[in-house]
């Protein structure tokens, strides 16, 4: 039987915010996920001793918690106590045994994982940027609104600079030009996550800008869309045998906001779902739009689809 990957591990919290820091203001790297994953297998108490941990990842102090909270921001390990555990997520795509990609060499694995983090790590900058705000640009300043206001509406409020670093590291991890002034070498090795071409710091006017780029994604096939489909199904019309394309492309937690697709895009990557099923089919819903139809399990069919 096909184990379910728990991507539900914050019911409560999805596509709600509660973390404002905790990333030591280092953009995870290239190699970092599939080192900690390895780290903590062989080492679930890793994390409760600095000086090992340090000798082990290879990393200085700072850096040793950066990449403990990026594991769990992504979601593919879980803090427990002194534990740090895979969870079936990051087993499921990370393990060296079976996992689909180990080593984090395909595109398409930073998709799922940029879907984790914004609809189920908590971080208020993605939460505000992919969820919140529907325009192509937002302005800097308006992010840095809605990272204040969601810290005081829920923990207390926060400092201008923690506010500023926080969206500071949602840039440089998805804007290669964000780094290129960096005058440390450790701070232009880049974030895997700007192979998207997601996002890009603009300034019209002279204002600094975060400009979304919506439409077709590269790397973002099928299989790869299969798997955020199957979360959001499971939210959006659990136990119906049929999804809205409205529902795809336009609720607030959904494939068209956090992969910022547009309504052609999303009939080609639904074609391309139903192509990999018999059980799929899009048809229309009788007032003019489209949905998703399935024979059986729509969830649980896009998720066998999707690994």
């Amino acid at each position: 039987m096909m184990t379910v990957i728990d991507m539900d591990r914050h019911v409560d919290e999805r596509g709600r915010s509660r973390v404002f820091s905790g990333h030591e203001s280092f953009a995870v790297r290239y190699g970092w996920l599939p080192k900690l994953y390895e780290a903590i297998t062989r080492d679930p108490e890793l994390f409760g001793d600095d000086e090992r941990a340090i000798l082990t990842l290879g990393l200085g102090k700072n850096m040793v918690k950066a990449i403990r909270f990026w594991g769990e921001a992504f979601g593919v390990t879980k803090g427990e106590g002194r534990l740090v555990r895979p969870t079936e997520f990051g087993r499921r795509l990370l393990d060296p045994d079976m996992g689909l990609d180990p080593f984090l060499e395909d595109a398409g694995s930073l998709w799922r994982l940029h879907w984790s983090i914004t609809v189920h790590g908590g971080l208020r900058a993605w939460t505000a940027l992919f969820l919140t705000v529907s325009d192509v640009d937002v302005s800097r300043a308006r992010l840095l609104e809605l990272v204040v206001s969601a810290a005081r509406a829920g923990r207390g409020s926060i400092t201008p600079i923690t506010a500023a670093a926080h969206v500071d590291m949602l840039v440089r991890t998805y804007d290669a030009t964000a780094d290129s002034g960096a005058s440390v070498l450790e701070d232009t090795l880049g974030s895997p996550f700007q192979e998207l071409e997601l996002l890009r710091v603009v300034a019209p006017g002279g204002v600094p800008t975060v400009r979304l780029n919506r439409g077709r994604k590269p790397w973002l096939d099928g299989r790869t869309f299969a798997f955020a489909l199957a979360d959001h199904w499971r939210h959006a019309a659990l136990g119906s045998s049929a999804l809205s394309m409205r529902s795809i492309v336009l609720d607030r937690v959904s494939p068209g906001a956090v992969f910022r697709l547009d309504e052609v895009t999303m009939h080609e990557l639904l074609e391309e779902v139903c192509a990999l099923s018999q059980r799929l089919a899009l048809r229309n819903d009788g007032v003019g739009g489209l949905e998703l139809v399935c024979s059986g399990d729509g969830p649980a069919e896009l998720e066998k689809m999707a690994w």
